[in-house]
């Protein structure tokens, strides 16, 4: 593997953990905000059981939308790339260079199901052994990482 497709591979498995390590972040500050809203609730005279379900559904609802704001709506708006592709100096283009759709960011997202299958491995194998170092989600959207230069 050359230096610079090394490079390539090596700055997507730092960014998937990047915004791994951001989401977990994320998730435990809402279970916190879900405890601390379920505690007015429960003085005010709501079943004890809101003490169970609103953590939990704070954390389900800001997970979800932590990760299609990440994976979709951030990189749209901001040339393709995601926060941590950012500081890693990269971006998500179409094979031919151009600036993926919409529709392109949602397919990568949800073909995320089967690339992270395994912890990850089905989409870090195909990262290091496809030629553009395409994860199933950029073949099926036809999108390609490319580094900042």
């Amino acid at each position: 593997m050359a230096n610079d497709a090394r490079s390539i591979v090596l700055r997507r498995y730092w960014q998937h953990v990047i915004e791994l390590a951001l989401l977990c972040v994320a998730a435990v500050l809402s279970l916190v905000l879900g405890v601390l809203l379920s505690l007015p609730l429960i003085k005010l005279g709501a079943p004890k059981e809101v003490f169970t379900w609103m953590p939990v559904a704070t954390v389900v609802a800001v997970s979800f939308l932590g990760v299609l704001w990440v994976e979709i709506w951030y990189p749209y708006r901001h040339g393709g790339s995601t926060p941590a592709m950012r500081w890693l100096g990269l971006r998500i283009t179409t094979v031919r260079g151009g600036e993926p759709s919409l529709r392109d960011y949602f397919v990568r997202w949800l073909l995320m199901a089967v690339d992270g299958l395994l912890l990850g491995l089905v989409g870090a194998v195909l990262i290091a052994v496809t030629p553009r170092h395409q994860r199933l989600g950029d073949m099926v959207a036809g999108t390609v990482v490319r580094r900042v230069t």
